[in-house]
């Protein structure tokens, strides 16, 4: 396992108790350790091992679970302080295993287009009323369709599917549990309700009691078995619990207000704000707003998808030629050149023909098309939870001044740069001081 050239750092003395966060990003897995202050005393991230497979993207269960340990590892010696660990991570993705728990098939990535007959088939079979209870339109992205696709490629024998951060419970307790931000991305769990739907999974071949418990981020879900202690170098005994979707940890540990909107940049950019009460279905499918339930499980929150800026990112860096950090700075104070166009196409990983213009005015250009998808995103949110007080970035795009420079002028609240740098980590970790009885929320939670 390689690292991303994120530095493992530890300090402060070997004695005090610490609380263990992991995230399981699409691009990265990263891990921190953060102390009863709400400090940040050590922290790793290594690759996920997400890769390409034929006209699909997905992962080995075992190199899932060895770049888990690697990362853990990584760490040093603090891992023998944790006293409570919280693992965050991807929604949507996961793998079936048979009853003996051996994985029956690869980890599809969330951003996957299989599934297509699956979203047809549900389509055709409960029209626009699915969306009303799962709060968002039925999409390949969701783990109904990824599941309608694998039994209708071969797989058998499943009895149990568990998500991403499930596998990672499953692997340092040996218990199975799930939580409720994640149930609420499957695609067939009633988010108004709080249920799941046994018509939906029966619809595409499959039965909702291969999802395991639903369970409050924050709870004990497991203890660190003595066959886990050894290899990931933590305590035995020590409770373990998961924190939910990547996105709504990363507001808890970005130190997100309640009257906030959050913009989650990473892989996928995306704007979320939470919200006391149930908002209305109908017109947020109608916007294409997503509807979930917080980790805990007594609000909602509001999503909507900007852009898949990480990618973006990435492919454009590679397309110009030059490190982002060098695009960044030539684009300070630059023109931008319109590139509006080139976002999809970056996204799709497909040539783009860049206009005759220097390197920092098509970066400018770039950053100026993704900051309309952010505030356009934002207007719709807008529409369905009301306006925000302010909008909090984190995330690795947060770290681009040019880029936060424009969503500054282009958002009409304020935008503000969240000072964690591994926000959804940092985010786990606080549900995991719940769990070891630090704080009775996060919200108790010392802030950033």
């Amino acid at each position: 396992m390689t690292s991303t050239g994120t530095s493992t750092r530890a300090t402060g003395p070997l004695t005090e108790p610490v609380l263990l966060g992991i995230d399981v990003g699409s691009s990265r897995t990263k891990a921190v350790l953060v102390d009863r202050a709400g400090r940040e005393v050590a922290s790793a991230a290594l690759a996920t091992p997400f890769g390409p497979h034929g006209a699909g993207v997905e992962m080995d269960v075992d190199a899932l679970l060895a770049c888990l340990r690697a990362v853990v590892v990584d760490l040093g010696g603090r891992r023998a302080d944790v006293v409570s660990t919280g693992i965050a991570g991807v929604a949507e993705s996961g793998a079936p295993l048979d009853s003996a728990g051996r994985a029956l098939a690869p980890v599809i990535a969330w951003h996957d287009g299989r599934g297509r007959e699956a979203v047809e088939e549900l389509e055709r079979r409960f029209g626009t009323d699915l969306p009303l209870r799962i709060g968002q339109r039925v999409r390949t992205v969701a783990t109904v369709s990824k599941l309608g696709w694998l039994l209708g490629h071969g797989v058998t024998g499943m009895v149990r599917w568990l998500g991403v951060p499930e596998l990672g419970l499953q692997a340092l307790t040996g218990a199975e549990a799930t939580e409720f931000s994640l149930a609420a991305r499957s695609g067939c769990y009633d988010v108004t309700e709080k249920r799941w739907m046994p018509e939906v999974a029966e619809a595409v071949g499959f039965s909702v009691d291969v999802f395991p418990p639903v369970l409050a981020a924050g709870a004990v879900m497991g203890r660190i078995a003595d066959d886990a202690a050894g290899p990931f170098g933590l305590p035995a005994g020590t409770p373990v619990t998961i924190a939910g979707h990547d996105h709504l940890a990363g507001m808890a540990g970005a130190g997100v207000g309640p009257r906030d909107a959050a913009n989650s940049v990473g892989t996928a950019e995306t704007i979320v704000a939470r919200t006391e009460t149930l908002p209305d279905l109908a017109v947020a499918v109608a916007r294409d707003v997503r509807i979930t339930v917080v980790p805990g499980g007594r609000e909602w929150a509001a999503l909507v998808g900007a852009a898949r800026a990480g990618l973006v990112i990435e492919a454009g860096a590679a397309a110009l030629g030059r490190p982002v950090r060098d695009l960044d700075r030539l684009a300070a104070g630059a023109d931008p050149v319109d590139v509006a166009g080139a976002v999809d196409a970056l996204a799709r990983g497909d040539r783009v023909d860049w206009p005759g213009a220097p390197a920092g005015a098509l970066w400018a250009g770039l950053l100026t098309a993704l900051t309309a998808r952010t505030a356009e995103a934002y207007g719709r949110l807008v529409e369905v939870v009301g306006p925000c007080d302010r909008l909090v970035v984190f995330g690795g795009g947060s770290a681009s001044e040019p880029w936060m420079r424009a969503k500054a002028a282009a958002l009409p609240i304020p935008v503000v740069r969240s000072g964690v740098g591994s926000a959804v980590a940092r985010g786990a970790a606080l549900y995991a001081g719940i769990a070891a009885g630090w704080w009775p929320s996060v919200a108790d939670a010392p802030p950033p």
